[in-house]
């Protein structure tokens, strides 16, 4: 595989009105896309993980506050 010839290339061009205009290119490589696509599941598996804990703890502190008798 040839890395200059199997490249994937975007362009990407938007503008503003009259105020403001912005040109993207980018371009990457099949290992490049790879490394990309590892990168995101690791972020995307990761939020899941931190969202079942905070779950969890939220369940926590509810519990804790039904658990609470005032002094009488």
């Amino acid at each position: 595989m040839r890395l200059s010839k199997d490249r994937q290339t975007a362009r990407a061009s938007i503008r503003l009105g009259k105020w403001a205009e912005l040109d993207a290119r980018t371009d990457f490589s099949p290992p490049g896309l790879v490394a990309v696509g590892m990168l995101v599941s690791g972020i995307l598996l990761s939020t899941s993980v931190l969202v079942a804990a905070a779950g969890r703890a939220k369940a926590r502190r509810i519990r804790a506050r039904g658990d609470r008798t005032l002094p009488g």
